[in-house]
């Protein structure tokens, strides 16, 4: 459509020109009619442009939502990479805070146990060493030493038992707890059933087929057997009588030690008669030497006295050097035991000085046992080594002077 060139002038003209229109309506409706449109439009529901601006919002929404959703859709993304980032930055803080605080509490964990370990160590260690302070340094040895008996709660007994073949008497020693109101021949005769005999590789001896009476005013011990008593027949079974009381008793401090059969002044011994008493050597200076009597089973040699009393220490170790006349006992000395001299001190102590060729070792041990018991015999205090070529010998400190055993042989009756 062409635009109109017509002036304003020209418009009103031809309008001028076009028939007059004439309203016949009353002036009062016409007014109604305009008052009742006015109030019409005032009652507009008040929704109405706010929903036609949020229709006017959304259908812009509409129009821009490709650009719009892409640049959401990679904001979203930014904003979940930023949050899954800083969620596993956080995560790994607090795997690391828990690392951390994992290891350090397994190092304090690990140090708490290696610490609780050495407490243990130290706690095991000093109670090893508490042990080995209490325990016996003695044990394993083949005497009994002062240090392993308590005179004020225990006595000590030693019997004589012959061997398994009745060829040696071999003391043996075992300690029992002191019971108040006993006399010390009660006791000892109270002992002997618990004796083992068979079990320490000798002969059942003991408990003796006899009864027992005790005079403490005349120290005299009476032995009373029976008619049929098993010590009158036979040569081994009276020597081995006859010696094994005598060792029993001999020292003890008994006079004298009478015999009868049911009551009557003697006992029959086919190869002696009839004994009314036996000889007991009333001193404590036996002066005898110690072989070894080996028995199988056992883990050390029993220590025999031997049956001579010698003048000297020095004639007594001549015969331990040898061993018995027969070779039943052995010596209890080794051939490369050289002497250089031997001394007595003021004070009892036997001082032993050894040959520049002697080497001792630990094999020594049950020789020197035989060498301290063959000491006590001859009634020295003590026995120092001079010239030895260590310093310790089981138990024995060898710089000092050694300490003298009770009695040989121990066993436990427990």
């Amino acid at each position: 459509m062409k635009k109109s060139q017509l002036s304003d002038k020209q418009l009103e003209d031809i309008l001028g020109q076009m028939p007059k229109v004439k309203d016949h309506r009353d002036s009062r409706d016409i007014y109604q009619n305009i008052a009742h449109r006015v109030e019409k439009r005032k009652k507009m529901p008040t929704w109405v442009i706010p929903g036609a601006a949020l229709a006017a919002v959304l259908f812009l929404a509409f129009i821009l939502s490709p650009g719009l959703m892409g640049v959401n859709h990679s904001a979203d993304k930014s904003m979940e990479s930023n949050s899954a980032s800083d969620a596993k930055s956080s995560m790994e803080m607090d795997t690391a805070v828990r690392d951390d605080t994992a290891n350090e509490s397994a190092s304090q964990e690990e140090s708490t146990l290696m610490m609780d370990a050495a407490d243990g160590d130290v706690e095991k260690k000093s109670k090893e060493f508490s042990a080995m302070d209490k325990a016996n340094s003695y044990d394993g040895l083949i005497s009994l030493y002062p240090e392993e008996v308590d005179i004020e709660t225990s006595e000590t007994f030693t019997y004589a038992i012959p061997d398994d073949q009745a060829m040696a008497i071999v003391p043996v020693t075992v300690t029992t707890p002191k019971e108040e109101g006993k006399s010390l021949i009660e006791s000892y005769t109270e002992t002997m059933p618990k004796l083992k005999e068979k079990e320490w590789g000798l002969t059942d001896y003991y408990p003796m087929d006899a009864t027992w009476n005790f005079d403490e005013a005349t120290k005299t011990l009476t032995m009373d057997v029976k008619q049929d008593h098993p010590y009158r027949d036979g040569s081994a079974a009276n020597i081995m009588f006859v010696e094994s009381m005598t060792q029993n008793f001999s020292g003890a401090g008994i006079d004298k030690m009478v015999l009868t059969t049911e009551g009557k002044p003697g006992i029959e011994l086919s190869n002696y008669g009839q004994m009314k008493e036996l000889p007991l050597n009333t001193e404590s200076k036996n002066r005898r030497g110690y072989l070894f009597l080996t028995v199988e089973g056992m883990p050390n040699p029993y220590l025999v006295p031997t049956k001579e009393q010698h003048e000297t220490i020095g004639a007594a170790f001549a015969q331990m050097w040898k061993g018995d006349e027969i070779g039943y006992l052995s010596a209890s000395l080794p051939e490369d035991f050289s002497l250089a001299q031997t001394n007595t001190t003021a004070d009892g102590i036997l001082e032993i000085t050894l040959d520049k060729n002697t080497t001792l070792d630990d094999s020594f041990l049950p020789n020197l046992e035989a060498v301290l018991m063959t000491a006590r015999e001859f009634d020295y205090s003590g026995v120092r080594f001079t010239n030895a070529n260590i310093d310790q010998l089981g138990p024995f400190n060898l710089n000092v002077v050694l300490p003298l055993p009770l009695a040989p042989n121990k066993k436990n009756i427990d």
